[in-house]
């Protein structure tokens, strides 16, 4: 079973919220990283207009302490920019821009998070939204790799968590509707047809053939064609092909 695998397992079989920060840390193991924040906001704090976004986190408790105490969040450009966006964040690109952020970056690796920061935003169909965030304390070649299995692996890591919070919070979703089209073309995608070759199938230019994963992917929630193939499978919207 490879990491990923192992990872969605275990996400799968969360029931209760309590057992998010620990999942967290097994995560962060799996994957070589020093720290792992989750951060929803939308339908959870909807549910309860004092209530604050969900936060589960690996930070040391000074830094989540100092972090509330000086408001942070104001200024965390993780946070600001994270949720508004639909790619991830790459923290490099906020060092060195501002006094101010260089020295919160720095403040924050002195409380125990890595001096290399990733983030993936996740936007859920009903207004809901995410963050899965990550750090490191590596040389820029190791951080190079760690890198690039990451940003393959974490936005699948990200939506899968973030439903399984939404579960566990007692969060329900209505299933989306998916017309037949985008059905035809999530049902050969899980076959492993390439786009081409479901045009090929559904008499279907590739453009259009995109545009129906594209849809289905919004309606979903779902950061890929593999984690919408995955989402609809377990809303029973496709089946085992004999």
């Amino acid at each position: 079973m490879t990491r990923l695998d192992s990872t969605l397992d275990e996400i799968a079989k969360v029931r209760s919220s309590a057992s998010i920060p620990d999942l967290l840390r097994r995560i962060g193991d799996r994957y070589g990283m020093r720290t792992v924040a989750y951060l929803g906001t939308g339908t959870l704090d909807r549910q309860s207009p004092q209530r604050e976004p969900y936060v589960a986190v690996t930070y040391s408790s000074e830094w989540v302490e100092r972090y509330r105490a000086r408001e942070y969040l104001k200024i965390d450009p993780t946070i600001q920019i994270g949720l508004r966006r639909l790619l991830p964040i790459d923290w490099d690109d906020f060092i060195g821009k501002q006094r101010s952020l260089s020295e919160f970056f720095g403040e924050a690796s002195e409380h125990g998070l890595g001096r290399k920061g990733i983030s993936f935003p996740v936007h859920g169909y009903s207004g809901d939204r995410a963050l899965f965030s990550a750090t490191a304390d590596l040389s820029e070649r190791e951080w190079w790799w760690v890198r690039r299995t990451a940003f393959r692996h974490f936005p699948i890591i990200a939506a899968h968590l973030h439903e399984a919070v939404l579960r566990t919070e007692g969060v329900c979703r209505a299933q989306p509707h998916l017309s037949p089209r985008e059905i035809e073309c999530l049902q050969w995608t899980s076959e492993g047809k390439t786009v081409w070759e479901c045009g090929m199938i559904l008499g279907l230019s590739p453009h259009t053939v995109r545009c129906y994963l594209e849809s289905a992917r919004h309606k979903l929630g779902a950061s890929s064609n593999t984690h919408a193939v995955s989402i609809a499978f377990k809303s029973g919207l496709l089946f085992d092909l004999p």
